[in-house]
């Protein structure tokens, strides 16, 4: 069922609306079957400067993890619009 629903997810566009809801209901599968309780969350604060560049993944448009050093960098850059 998790591997379906992971399907499911990687046909469709980042962007689509539909991403969110397989996610949480992969989320449903994949938590309760951890072997391990996390204990702690790390909160690291990583501003985005909007002067110049749009679409930076943030709370309000979290389309994917903001830490540019988590192999996500180019995603990032590659979604940047300039500001007009």
């Amino acid at each position: 069922e998790y591997s379906g629903i992971v399907d499911q997810i990687g046909a469709l566009p980042e962007d689509d609306p539909q991403v969110m809801g397989l996610w949480q209901e992969a989320m449903k599968i994949w938590l309760p079957n951890l072997p391990d309780i996390p204990l702690i969350q790390t909160v690291i604060a990583l501003p985005m400067n909007t002067t110049y560049w749009t679409n930076w993944p943030a709370g309000d448009h979290p389309y994917i993890h903001e830490g540019f050093w988590h192999r996500t960098g180019l995603h990032i850059f590659l979604n940047l619009q300039p500001k007009s």
